[in-house]
Formats: C-alpha cells, sequence, structure tokens
C-alpha cells in the first residue's frame, strides 16, 4: 500500500464487503439462518478493528543509533516493510477464515446456484 490512508480504506473496503455479501446472500435466500449471518458480520466487524488497531506502527529506534542517514533510512524502511507485511498477511488469513465461515453456513442448494453464477 502507498500509505497508511489506502491500507485503511483497503482493510475497511474488504471487511464491509464480506459483511455486506453474507447480508445480501441471508436476504435472498431465506434457508440460510439468521445467527450464521449475523456471526460473519461479527467476525468481519471484530477483524476490522483489530486490524485497524494494529496499523498504527512506530519504528523503535532513533536517528542517533545509526552511523548516518542512509542506514537509518535503509533500517527504518525494512522495517516498515516486514510490519506491513506481517499485518497484511494475518489479514489475509483471517479473511480466509471469514470466507471458509460463510461457505460453511451456505446451505447445498445456495452453493450450486453461486457456481452456476460463476461459471455463466
Amino acid at each position: 500500500m502507498a500509505n497508511k490512508r489506502e491500507l485503511k480504506k483497503f482493510i475497511r473496503n474488504t471487511c464491509g464487503a464480506l459483511a455486506l455479501d453474507m447480508i445480501q446472500a441471508g436476504e435472498l435466500f431465506p434457508v440460510i439462518e439468521s445467527q450464521d449471518v449475523q456471526k460473519v458480520v461479527l467476525e468481519a466487524a471484530k477483524l476490522q478493528t483489530a486490524t485497524l488497531r494494529r496499523i498504527e506502527i512506530a519504528f523503535d529506534r532513533r536517528r542517533a543509533d545509526f552511523e548516518n542517514a542512509k542506514e537509518y533510512a535503509k533500517a527504518r524502511h525494512e522495517y516498515y516493510n516486514k510490519a506491513y507485511a506481517a499485518l497484511l498477511d494475518n489479514f489475509d488469513k483471517e479473511v480466509a477464515a471469514i470466507l471458509t465461515l460463510m461457505n460453511q453456513s451456505l446451505p447445498e442448494e445456495v452453493r450450486e446456484v453461486f457456481k452456476k453464477a460463476a461459471v455463466k
């Protein structure tokens, strides 16, 4: 991501889309249990809140800890790259878990409808 603002938008949009997809599926297919819909929406909200809290990352060293500005900039850049990569990796795993939860809550006939729509 280019900056924190874009990263936050990405997280909010992804979590919102997950919740919206489950709400729409629950409205379109009454066979889906409302508890399952609520569970997925709650998990998406938890993921969004937790990820946005962890986004405030700070480099724990000072410029004076390095011999020159170039070494400081390099170390700082590497630190942020690793931190944000770990954050996004964890976010991806949590999104996959929510998608699995969504798929488990869908009855077989609903899955078949979705498979046919995806083929078209």
